[in-house]
């Protein structure tokens, strides 16, 4: 029994965890970019040629090339002299563009979409139908093989993996032909080692990296052909898919794409609603940090509000961080008071007055030492007692401006 869990089937990483690749992922940027627009060049003249020359072996071969040079695509063929002419090829489903490559060593075409992108881009797919109408798609594909007298291609597997294991194969397309010569397909980006497709990724996100990444090299490994003789269809897919394991290395688990898709889906779907209510919470945290700065401004309002968010931001605790403001720990450059006439008006009536009793308000933050004590231990002694005056104060301040019933 296979250890290996759906989440192992995946990749989530698009760029590579490794610290030197990634640096030259971003040196490489620039040059990807232009890679892209090149390329992009060659896509629009896809789109041309596909539309105006008419469906022949010789046209279908020169768009076949132009499509390899426009995502990047180089195929190397391990052992070309094992290839044997049969009405099937069968692979391991690693990428958007297999099919190109195998139409290019095999000229096999696979069953595409009506979608008209998907053909002119493929150039390696044909259109017989919607498998949901599976005897109009059987007819469809019997009488293209009587007719073109061209190999098909399939990749059972309905779905993408990382090539970790060989997932359930379909088992319709084995009904198409008796001899199928099963193809291992390896994927591999030099240099960067960009990931072809990633969890969640759309078929457009793949094709960017296709045009952007320097070289996409596909090796095709082809096996000894299957004669599918007394066994039933799904028997002979089970055959195909346990021949190519053994050939990969890799292991076979009893996982179908629909159950691929559906913890594809799922997944997303958490990632979504995690990320969701990381902003939530974040956001709520923010508007906490804000009403609890303006109370710490409230009491020392010469502390600018970056300086008091920065440090509830760790505190989390409006007295704590008045504490650290008053020791010292929190550094800032005072704010020059907003009500210059008040400040003239004390400074007036302070002259003008000398030795009348001046209201507490003004002299309620000034806890200076009378005199210098000469040891450190009543230096330390004096500090101490001031500093508790002034919380004192700044907190019967605080108790007094918003008219709370608390006793001071």
């Amino acid at each position: 029994m296979s250890n290996i869990e759906i989440k192992h089937l995946f990749r989530t990483n698009r760029l590579p965890d490794n610290d030197v690749k990634l640096l030259l992922f971003i040196l490489f940027l620039p040059f990807g970019l232009v890679f892209f627009l090149l390329r992009t060049i060659l896509i629009l003249s896809l789109f041309i040629l596909g539309y105006v020359v008419s469906d022949t072996g010789a046209s279908q071969k020169i768009l076949n090339k132009i499509a390899t040079l426009a995502f990047g695509i180089s195929v190397s063929i391990e052992n070309p002299k094992k290839k044997e002419n049969v009405d099937m090829y069968v692979s391991n489903s690693m990428s958007i563009f297999d099919h190109l490559a195998v139409n290019v060593a095999t000229g096999a075409v696979a069953p595409g979409t009506k979608v008209s992108l998907e053909k002119i881009l493929g150039t390696s797919t044909y259109y017989f139908g919607s498998v949901a109408n599976f005897d109009a798609f059987k007819k469809n594909i019997c009488q293209f093989i009587s007719e073109k007298k061209i190999p098909l291609y399939f990749t059972p597997e309905g779905k993408l993996t990382n090539g970790k294991a060989l997932i359930k194969f379909k088992s319709y397309p084995f009904q198409f032909a008796t001899k199928i010569q099963p193809i291992c397909i390896t994927v591999e980006r030099p240099f960067l080692n960009i990931s072809v497709t990633t969890l969640g990724s759309s078929y457009f996100s793949d094709v960017f990296f296709f045009m952007f990444s320097p070289l996409t090299n596909y090796r095709l490994h082809f096996l000894t052909p299957l004669e599918k003789e007394n066994h039933s269809d799904s028997e002979f897919a089970e055959v195909v898919r346990q021949s190519i394991a053994t050939a990969l290395k890799i292991e076979t688990v009893d996982y179908t794409s629909s159950e691929l898709i559906e913890w594809e889906k799922r997944k997303i779907a958490e990632n979504q609603q995690r990320l969701e209510m990381q902003n939530s919470s974040r956001s709520v945290l923010n508007s906490e940090l804000q009403r609890m700065s303006l109370q710490v401004r409230e009491v020392l309002p010469h502390v600018p509000f970056t300086a008091v968010y920065n440090d509830l931001y760790t505190t989390r605790n409006v007295d704590n961080t008045i504490t650290n403001i008053l020791e010292g720990r929190v550094h800032f450059i005072p704010e020059q008071s907003t009500k210059p006439s008040t400040s003239s008006q004390s400074t007036s009536s302070t002259s003008s007055f000398s030795g009348s009793a001046i209201p507490s308000s003004s002299f309620m933050f000034n806890t200076a030492a009378s005199t210098f004590a000469k040891s450190a231990s009543e230096r330390s002694k004096s500090f101490k007692e001031r500093k508790e005056q002034l919380i004192a104060n700044a907190r019967k301040r605080y108790i007094e401006k918003h008219n709370l019933n608390i006793p001071i």
